[in-house]
């Protein structure tokens, strides 16, 4: 299994958008990407703006699948004017 950590820094006045967009994908890409087992989404009540987000996989390949789906392209172009840092982490879960 891998799971896939993101870390979010967004500018506090589009956080609420940021969330709208980053929960829309998180339902699509558990709908539509066979390989993903589940999507985790957090928000730091202590740093407007700061959001994690984890996708687990059954495998790498399904983990390095993510970056082409429709979803991850149609999220990235939502999100891309509001977020100032994007930082993933690709972890093994044994």
């Amino acid at each position: 299994m891998k799971l896939v950590s993101t870390v979010f820094e967004v500018e506090p006045e589009h956080a609420s958008a940021f969330r709208a967009a980053v929960f829309a994908n998180a339902n699509a890409v558990e709908r539509s990407q066979s390989g993903c087992r589940g999507v985790a989404i957090a928000e730091d009540p202590d740093a407007p703006g700061m959001f994690l987000t984890s996708a687990l996989y059954e495998d790498e390949q399904a983990a390095a699948a993510r970056h082409a789906s429709e979803a991850a392209l149609a999220f990235q172009e939502a999100v891309r004017g509001f977020v100032k840092l994007q930082r993933e982490r690709l972890l093994d879960i044994d």
